[in-house]
């Protein structure tokens, strides 16, 4: 019976001796090892130079032609790297545009956006030899948008009553610095209304003689005086209530 409890006991610490082993095991493959060094990561950011209203708190996106300035700072062990004296390559659309012949240590470029509405601009930032290592680098990708006007309509539904209405246009994104750069033309089921003072407000008059639930379609287009091609046009479906 004595030499029963001592298989058992030994059975249980051979047993338990495994499981110990494995679960060290198990953790010590899930403890980092304290040689190993994360790797450096790019802090990139990017800003687009266009025409949004001042009440605009969005990001701004850039368009064909738009002026964009892109910056970033290399963080290793999480600090910002010193990069005064290092190489660095910027790249645009796999072009070459800025190298060490420009200087060491360039941070920071300045581009018009190349592409076309639709597409995007790829910003290639190479850091070579950094730490005495092979090159790192980081891929940018900037979206290329239309100009918008957008119609602001303050009535729920689209639904208008009797009576005087009024409609505002909001253009954004435009390659413009003067927004009298900007030509904008109305239309009420497809005729001019009467001209205005402001040219991106319309005053609707509706007579009382207008049938309940008659249709009226309002649009807008607005243009770049400077850029023929650089246009944008909304238009929306009242209906008299």
């Amino acid at each position: 019976m004595k030499n029963n409890k001592l298989k058992v006991n030994k059975l249980f610490l051979v047993i338990l001796t495994l499981v110990l082993y494995f679960l060290i095991s198990y953790f010590l493959n899930l403890t980092p090892s304290s040689s190993a060094q994360a790797s450096p990561q790019f802090l990139v950011s990017w800003q687009a130079q266009n025409y949004v209203p001042s009440w605009y708190q969005g990001k701004i996106l850039a368009v064909n032609g738009t002026p964009v300035s892109i910056s970033f700072e290399l963080v290793d062990g999480g600090k910002i790297a010193d990069l005064s004296k290092t190489i660095i390559r910027w790249y645009v659309n796999d072009d070459l545009v800025r190298n060490e012949n420009n200087g060491l240590g360039i941070k920071n470029l300045k581009i018009n956006i190349p592409d076309s509405n639709g597409g995007q601009t790829n910003i290639r930032i190479a850091v070579v030899g950094y730490r005495g290592g092979d090159l790192i680098d980081k891929i940018l990708e900037i979206p290329v948008v239309g100009p918008e006007a957008i119609i602001n309509a303050p009535y729920p539904n689209k639904a208008i009553k009797i009576g005087l209405s009024n409609f505002g246009v909001n253009p954004f994104f435009f390659n413009i610095s003067d927004i009298d750069n900007l030509l904008v033309n109305w239309s009420v089921n497809g005729q001019a209304p009467a001209n205005s003072n402001n040219p991106y407000l319309l005053s609707l008059n509706i007579g009382s003689d207008t049938p309940q639930n008659t249709q009226i379609n309002i649009s807008v287009s607005v243009k770049n005086i400077l850029k023929s091609l650089e246009f944008a046009s909304q238009s929306i479906q009242l209906q008299v209530k």
